[in-house]
């Protein structure tokens, strides 16, 4: 992926949990809880973690993968780890 805006990390992000976890995108807000609103276990956030490593390129820690608690921080940490890359 070439430069990246936050907002254009956000929107692939979306459609990443539309297509793996069929959930709507008007849900996924910024500060949507993953588990609370979203009703995410701990599988599910497993495979949309890989699925956004895969889509861009990028490897998340595990330690960072246990803190994340809203969609925002899924944005957030990946918006800094491709500014890390050179590609946001």
């Amino acid at each position: 992926m070439a430069t990246a805006s936050r907002d254009e990390i956000a929107a692939k992000v979306r459609e990443i949990f539309e297509k793996a976890l069929r959930i709507e995108a008007a849900k996924l807000t910024h500060g949507a809880a993953l588990k609370e609103d979203l009703n995410l276990d701990s599988l599910d956030l497993i495979e949309v973690v890989s699925e956004v490593e895969d889509a861009f390129d990028v490897q998340i820690a595990e330690e960072n993968v246990k803190g994340i608690t809203t969609f925002g921080q899924i944005v957030d940490g990946l918006h800094a780890a491709l500014e890390a890359k050179g590609v946001a």
